[in-house]
C-alpha cells in the first residue's frame, strides 16, 4: 500500500474512532492509539516497523507543534501572584516523580537505563488531555491557574532531564566515556541553542503579526515559523520541542492575536496528531505484553504515587490555600503527547545502537503506551473531581450545530 492511502486511513480512521471514544466518555488519543495497535504488526499489518522510518519528518512536525502549545499556555501574567506556590509544588513534585519511578522501577526491574528513562519521562503532564477538562467545564480559580502552570513547567523540566538521561544512556551505550563537563556541554548546546533559536524566532513572529493585519495570514505565518525553527534546530543539532515551547511563550506572551492564532493553527495541526498517535500505537507489539505488563503497572503506580506525594507536599511546604493543598495531587496524572513523543525519538536513536538499543526502545515505547492507556482515562477523571472539590466548576455547555435545512 502506498504512502498516501496508509495517511488517509491513519487520519480517517484515526479520527473516526477518536471521536467515537469521546462520545463515550474517553478521551480521543486513547481512540486513536488504539487505531495504531490495530493497523500495526500486532494488528491488521499494514503499518510494518521498516516502513515507520519513513514517517519521522510528520513526528518531528508534531514534536515541534507540541512544544509550540506548550509554550502558548504559560501566560506569565497569571503566574505572578502564585509565583512562590507553583514553584515549590513544581520542584517537589519533580523530585518526587523522577525518584520514586527510578527506585521503584529499578528494584523491580535491576535495570538502571530503563529505570531511569522511565523515571524522566513520567515527570510529564499531558496538557491536552488536562486542559481539556478545564476548558470544558469553564473552571477559574488559583487550582485552575496552578494545574495550568504545573502542566507547562512539567513538561519543560521532562524536557531538560531527558536531555541528560538519554545522553548519559545514549554515550555508554555506544561506548563513549561520560563526564560531568561532557552533559553540561550537550546540555547547554542542545538546550541553550534552542532557547535562542526559540527567542529569535518569537520575535521574528511577533514583528510578522504587526505587519500583516488579517487572522488568516498571521496564522499562516506562525505555522510557517514553527516549522522553520523546528528545521532551524534540527540543524544545529538542538532540542526542537524546547526551540517551539520557547516560540510559543514569547509569542502568546507578547502578542495580543496570539491566543486567536495559536487556536487556529492547533485546530488545522490535528490531522499531523491523529497520525503522530496512530504512528505511536503501530509500535505496540502485543506479544511482549505478557512479560511487560507487570512493569507498565509498576509504571503507573509509581508514577501517580510520586505526583501525588510531590505535589501535596509542595502545598503544604508553600503555605498554598485549603483549596491547592486538598486537589493538586490529584490533578497531574495524565501523560500523553510529550511522554509518548520523547518515547518514540529516544526508540529512534536507540535503534542507531544496534539490536540492543533498538530492543531497550521498544520495550520503553510498550510500557508506556500501555501506562498512557490508563493514565488517560484515570487522569481527566480526577481532574474533574479535584475542580469541583475546589468549587471551581461554573457552568457546563454541550456544544451543538444548527443545521441548514434541506430545499
Amino acid at each position: 500500500m502506498n504512502t498516501f492511502a496508509v495517511l488517509g486511513i491513519a487520519i480517517f480512521i484515526g479520527i473516526l474512532c477518536g471521536r467515537l471514544f469521546d462520545k463515550i466518555g474517553i478521551p480521543e488519543v486513547v481512540g486513536v492509539v488504539l487505531v495504531g495497535i490495530i493497523l500495526g504488526e500486532s494488528g491488521l499489518g499494514i503499518l510494518h516497523a521498516e516502513e515507520l522510518e519513513y514517517f519521522k519528518p510528520l513526528v518531528d512536525l508534531a514534536l515541534a507543534f507540541f512544544g509550540f502549545f506548550i509554550g502558548a499556555e504559560l501566560k506569565i501574567f497569571k503566574l505572578r501572584s502564585l509565583g512562590k506556590v507553583i514553584i515549590l509544588i513544581f520542584i517537589s513534585e519533580v523530585i518526587f516523580t523522577f525518584t520514586i519511578v527510578l527506585l521503584g522501577l529499578y528494584i523491580y526491574l535491576n535495570d538502571l537505563y530503563m529505570a531511569l528513562l522511565l523515571g524522566t519521562l513520567a515527570v510529564s503532564t499531558a496538557p491536552a488531555a488536562t486542559a481539556d477538562v478545564i476548558w470544558e467545564y469553564k473552571a477559574s480559580g488559583e487550582l485552575t491557574t496552578t494545574i495550568l502552570a504545573l502542566i507547562g513547567f512539567d513538561d519543560v523540566a521532562t524536557i531538560l532531564i531527558y536531555s541528560i538521561t538519554s545522553n548519559y544512556i545514549l554515550n555508554t551505550l555506544g561506548g563513549v566515556e561520560f563526564t560531568i563537563i561532557h552533559a553540561l556541554g550537550f546540555f547547554l548546546s542542545h538546550v541553550g541553542f534552542a532557547v535562542l533559536i526559540g527567542l529569535g524566532f518569537g520575535g521574528l513572529l511577533i514583528g510578522f503579526t504587526r505587519l500583516f493585519k488579517r487572522m488568516r495570514e498571521i496564522f499562516i505565518v506562525a505555522i510557517g515559523i514553527v516549522i522553520l525553527a523546528s528545521g532551524v534546530a534540527e540543524l544545529v543539532n538542538a532540542s526542537e520541542i524546547v526551540s517551539t515551547l520557547i516560540l510559543g511563550l514569547i509569542f502568546s506572551n507578547y502578542c495580543r492575536k496570539a491566543d486567536r492564532a495559536v487556536g487556529v493553527v492547533r485546530d488545522l495541526s490535528e490531522p499531523i496528531f491523529t497520525i503522530f498517535f496512530v504512528l505511536i500505537g503501530s509500535h505496540l507489539k502485543i506479544e511482549l505484553l505478557p512479560t511487560l505488563g507487570g512493569v507498565a503497572l509498576a509504571y503507573t503506580f509509581t508514577s501517580i504515587l510520586g505526583k501525588f506525594s510531590g505535589a501535596t507536599l509542595g502545598a503544604y511546604i508553600s503555605n498554598a490555600s485549603a483549596n491547592i493543598r486538598r486537589n493538586i495531587g490529584l490533578t497531574l496524572y495524565s501523560q500523553a503527547g510529550i511522554t509518548l513523543g520523547l518515547g518514540h525519538q529516544l526508540l529512534y536513536d536507540l535503534k542507531e545502537l544496534g539490536l540492543v538499543g533498538y530492543q531497550l526502545g521498544l520495550k520503553i515505547i510498550n510500557i508506556l503506551l500501555s501506562a498512557t492507556l490508563i493514565l488517560l482515562i484515570v487522569g481527566p477523571i480526577m481532574v474533574k473531581y479535584a475542580l469541583y472539590r475546589a468549587n471551581e466548576v461554573y457552568r457546563e455547555e454541550v456544544e451543538t450545530m444548527d443545521y441548514i435545512p434541506l430545499r
